[in-house]
């Protein structure tokens, strides 16, 4: 009788093989090394983001992914102990570990991809220098990288490729040479950080580890009660968690930083104010890897 067969009459059976769900599992097992890294969790008020959403043109109107994008690189460019990551300098076993440091203040974001059979397949690409973005170029950038495929997104057609040619052993090490290769790793990942979030879904809050030194990560944006004086109000909230590696910064430093962060954000109307009037055409200089279309007259 067939394998498959005596499986389902056991009550259970294996699916198919599949080289994405494959290279999924290189990248966790070899990549998130959870004892290296702590987690802050703080609850943001996002009353001065709503407002400014309100008041934005809606075909440019900036989501939440854009605003935490922007706070996470302004942190970057304020604090730049942060703005580093846990690298060797020359060849294994010769070069020993060093702290690799970034000109830019690149963010990374993850985007889901819909694979029958590998549902945790997801694929990344960097939004460069996003601390000196407008936030309507930043979130032109996102719709364009949630729309990618394999003829618009450079990155998700190199990665993809690499795991649908190769054997899964070799595409499972040609996907993680960046993190043994400090210039590919600034080509293929950017910086030091990653933003996540699967609060679309209805998710209050997520606390994970990533395989980046900084992991930023929102929930479901809803109405909270908030203290305000000596008043209680409804506000509109999200749960911010910053998930970092201890090897690069103490956990003072890295209050700092998250502080940082949620003030952003708390005070968009003031800190992201430069940003929100553009001066600069849009080009793809500035997302290099993220096909963005030209804005609108």
């Amino acid at each position: 009788m067939h394998e498959s067969a005596v499986d389902r009459a056991e009550g259970y059976w294996f699916e198919p093989r599949n080289k994405f769900f494959l290279a999924n599992k290189a990248i966790v097992e070899h990549e998130m090394r959870p004892g290296r890294t702590v987690s802050f969790l703080s609850e943001v008020d996002l009353t001065e983001v709503e407002r400014i959403r309100a008041n934005a043109p809606r075909p440019s109107r900036p989501s939440y992914t854009t605003f935490v994008v922007k706070a996470v690189a302004m942190a970057l460019r304020d604090f730049p102990y942060a703005n580093r990551r846990v690298a060797r300098r020359g060849v294994w076993p010769f070069g020993g570990p060093r702290l690799q440091a970034f000109a830019g203040r690149d963010v990374a974001v993850a985007v889901e991809r819909d694979v029958p059979g590998a549902e945790g397949t997801a694929f990344l690409d960097v939004l460069r220098d996003a601390d000196e973005a407008p936030l309507d170029r930043i979130t032109l950038g996102l719709q364009a990288l949630a729309r990618a495929d394999v003829a618009t997104n450079p990155q998700w057609r190199e990665f993809s490729g690499l795991i649908r040619r190769f054997p899964p052993w070799m595409a499972s090490l040609l996907i993680r040479i960046p993190v043994y290769s400090p210039r590919h790793w600034v080509r293929y990942r950017g910086g030091p950080a990653l933003v996540s979030s699967p609060s679309k879904y209805g998710v209050d809050a997520v606390l994970g580890t990533w395989p980046y030194p900084i992991g930023v990560s929102f929930g479901l944006v809803k109405r909270r009660p908030v203290v305000v004086g000596d008043a209680v109000e409804p506000r509109p909230t999200f749960f911010l968690t910053l998930n970092f590696d201890r090897r690069v910064m103490a956990g003072a430093q890295a209050a700092r930083f998250f502080k940082r962060m949620v003030d952003a954000l708390e005070r968009a109307e003031t800190d992201m104010a430069p940003y929100m009037t553009p001066e600069v055409p849009l080009t793809r200089v500035d997302f290099p890897t993220v096909d963005i279309p030209t804005r609108e007259k």
